[in-house]
C-alpha cells in the first residue's frame, strides 16, 4: 500500500493524527528509505505492532497470524532461503507443498517476497502476515545454527588463546565473538566473575543469569581489552570504573554499558547491551491484556498530576513509561525527559541525561525543566526527598509528571513517598495512578508440559483463582537452550487514583479500608493476572515461585 494511502487509512481510523502522520513521513524521507514506512510508524510508537500487522493484512487481503503453530517453520521450507536474504526482505519460509511456498511476512513487501521466490526458487507464494517484530524474532530462532557457529568460533578462539600462556596474542578478537555469542543467544548482559583458579562467563537471559564458560586466570587480560575499548584506565584496578563503547553486529548497532567492581580476586566486569536507537512500540506489544491497556493510557493521557511506576532493576518500569508515553510525542504537548542514563530514542522529546560530576541530578534537571515550557515530564527514578518534592511540586502546577519509585506494590507507594518528606495531603492531591509490574519468563510453547501436581497443592492464595484448570510446567529443548523458557511477560497490579483511592490515601485508612476502595475500574490486582498467565500456559508454578517467592505474601 502506498504511504500516502497506509497514513490516510490510519488518520481515519483514529490511529494517528495529522501532525504525527507528516512527522512519521518526514522521518521516513530523511532515513533515505531505510525499512518501510508502515515499519517507521511502529519504530517511533504511533502505532501499535499488533494493529499495523492487522491493518496491513486488511489491505493486503492476507490471512494474520500473530505466532507460529507447533512444528513450523519446516526444515524443507527453511532449506530453500538463506538467513540473509530472510532478514533483507523480513519473511520467513513456513511450509513447502504442491509448488506453493508459504511465508510469515513482516516489514517487507509481498510484491518483492514473490518476486524472488517465483525467480530464484521457481514457487507460487502464499503470504501470512505478521507482528514485524514477531517474524524478526522467528528468523532468528529458525536459524539457530547461527547461534552454534558463533559458539564454535568462540571455542576455538579461546583454544587459541589458551595455547598462549605469555600472552603474545591480543584478546580483541575474543571480545567480539563473545559479544556476537551474547547476542545469538538473546543475552542482555555478559558477565565476567574472578575467583581463585578462573574467569567465569556467564550471560543473562530472560532475567537469569546462566553460566557459559569458565576461562583460565591467564586470559583475565580479556578484561583489559574491554577496559580499552570503554575507554576506561586499565592501570587502575583498585576503584569501580564505568565507560561504554559502540559495537556493530550483523548491521544492528550496539551500544555496551561497561562496569567493573573490585574483589579479592580481581575486577568483576559487566557489559550491558543495549541496541542504539532502542524503538517501542505500543502497551499491547509489551505483554498487557487488552482490556487494562485502556486503563494505562488513562494515565498517560492526563494533564497533570503524578504517575509511578514500581518494580525491582530490570523488570521493564522504564519501558513500559516510554510505551505509553510515545502517543503523545507529536501530539501538541511537550515532552522533557531527565535519565540515568538515556535508554530509548522518544520522537520530539527534549532528552537529558544525569550528570553528577557537573551537578545535574534529577532534582536539578525537574527545577530547569519548570523553566522550559513543558507539558509531561519524564523523571528516570525518584530516590531522594529532594527529587520527590520537586517532582510534587511540578505536578502540582499542571505539568503530568511520570517517574520509578523503589517499592513493593501499587498499596506502599504513598508510604513510600510519606518517608521522603512528602505530605499526605500531596500524596492524595497529586497521585494519579500507580502500576506495579514484574517479569516472568515465557513456557517455550514447542515443549511445554502439563504440570501434574494436584490443585490441593497449589499456593494457597491462588487456588481460588486457578480452580481445576490445567497448568503447565518446563521441559526444555533445542529452541530454548534446554531451559523449558523462551523470553518474558509481564504480570503486574494498576490502581488508578480516583475519589475513592485519594480520600483513602488523605485519611491514612490501612489494609483494611480497602475492600470499599477497590473495584474493576480503579483497580487490576496482580493475583489475577498471575493466574492469567498461568492458565493460559504462558508460564509455570516454578516460575512465580522464582520471582515472588511465597504467594501468600503477595495478597
Amino acid at each position: 500500500m502506498p504511504e500516502l494511502m497506509l497514513g490516510q487509512a490510519l488518520v481515519q481510523q483514529g490511529r494517528l493524527n495529522r501532525s504525527q502522520l507528516l512527522y512519521a513521513q518526514r522521518r521516513h524521507e530523511a532515513s533515505c528509505s531505510e525499512g518501510s514506512f508502515a515499519g517507521q510508524l511502529v519504530r517511533l510508537g504511533l502505532v501499535g505492532e499488533q494493529h499495523m500487522g492487522e491493518g496491513l493484512a486488511r489491505s493486503r487481503g492476507l490471512p494474520y497470524h500473530a505466532e507460529l503453530a507447533a512444528g513450523l517453520p519446516t526444515p524443507q521450507a527453511l532449506a530453500l532461503c538463506r538467513r540473509e536474504i530472510c532478514q533483507s526482505l523480513t519473511f520467513l519460509p513456513v511450509s513447502v507443498q504442491d509448488g506453493h511456498l508459504t511465508v510469515w511476512l513482516g516489514e517487507g513487501n509481498p510484491d518483492k517476497v514473490e518476486d524472488w521466490v517465483h525467480r530464484r526458487l521457481g514457487l507460487q507464494v502464499r503470504c501470512w502476515q505478521g507482528p514485524f517484530t514477531s517474524v524478526a524474532r522467528g528468523i532468528e530462532r529458525a536459524y539457530a545454527a547461527q547461534r552454534d557457529n558463533a559458539r564454535d568460533a568462540f571455542n576455538r578462539e579461546l583454544r587459541r588463546l589458551e595455547q598462549d600462556p605469555q600472552g603474545n596474542l591480543g584478546t580483541e578478537p575474543l571480545m567480539q565473538i563473545l559479544i556476537l555469542l551474547a547476542t545469538r543467544e538473546r543475552a542482555t548482559d555478559i558477565h565476567i566473575l574472578p575467583d581463585a583458579q578462573s574467569l567465569l562467563l556467564a550471560f543473562r537471559i530472560d532475567g537469569v543469569l546462566a553460566p557459559v564458560v569458565a576461562v583460565p586466570r591467564s586470559l583475565a587480560r580479556l578484561v583489559s581489552a574491554i577496559k580499552v575499548a570503554a575507554g576506561m584506565d586499565i592501570a587502575d584496578n583498585l576503584h569501580p570504573q564505568d565507560g561504554r563503547f559502540s559495537f556493530d553486529v550483523g548491521g544492528t548497532p550496539l551500544d555496551i554499558r561497561v562496569s567493573t567492581t573490585v574483589t579479592p580476586h580481581g575486577e568483576s566486569m559487566v557489559m550491558r547491551l543495549l541496541p542504539k536507537g532502542n524503538f517501542i512500540s505500543g502497551l499491547e506489544d509489551l505483554g498487557f491484556y487488552r482490556e487494562h491497556v485502556p486503563m494505562l493510557q488513562r494515565l498517560f493521557g492526563q494533564p497533570y498530576g503524578i504517575a509511578l511506576m514500581t518494580g525491582p532493576t530490570g523488570s521493564g518500569k522504564t519501558t513500559t513509561l516510554y510505551a505509553g508515553l510515545k502517543p503523545h510525542g507529536m501530539s501538541g504537548r511537550s515532552i522533557l525527559t531527565v535519565e540515568d542514563p538515556v535508554e530509548y530514542d522518544l520522537p520530539s522529546a527534549v532528552q537529558t541525561q544525569v550528570n553528577r560530576k557537573a551537578g545535574y541530578s534529577f532534582e536539578t534537571a525537574i527545577r530547569h525543566f519548570l523553566r522550559h515550557d513543558p507539558d509531561i515530564m519524564l523523571v528516570g527514578e525518584i530516590r531522594d526527598a529532594e527529587t520527590a518534592e520537586a517532582a510534587m511540586r511540578a505536578s502540582e502546577t499542571g505539568h503530568l509528571v511520570l517517574s520509578t519509585l523503589h517499592a513493593n506494590n501499587v498499596f506502599s507507594v504513598p508510604l513510600r513517598l510519606l518517608s521522603l518528606g512528602v505530605s499526605r495531603l500531596s500524596v492524595a492531591e497529586a497521585l494519579i495512578g500507580v502500576v506495579t509490574q514484574r517479569l516472568v519468563r515465557r513456557l517455550c510453547p514447542r515443549c511445554r508440559v502439563i504440570d501434574e501436581t494436584p490443585a490441593s497443592e497449589r499456593p494457597a492464595s491462588l487456588r481460588m483463582r486457578l480452580g481445576q484448570g490445567p497448568l503447565y510446567r518446563a521441559a526444555g529443548c533445542g529452541e530454548c537452550r534446554d531451559t523449558g523458557y523462551h523470553g518474558r511477560v509481564p504480570v503486574y497490579e494498576i490502581l488508578l487514583a480516583d475519589a475513592a483511592v485519594s480520600r483513602w490515601i488523605a485519611e491514612g485508612a490501612g489494609r483494611h479500608a480497602l475492600k470499599g476502595v477497590l473495584a474493576s475500574s480503579n483497580h487490576v490486582a496482580m493475583l489475577d493476572v498471575c493466574a492469567r498467565r498461568l492458565l493460559e500456559g504462558e508460564t509455570s508454578i516454578e516460575e512465580f515461585h522464582r520471582v515472588f517467592g511465597l504467594f501468600d505474601e503477595m495478597g
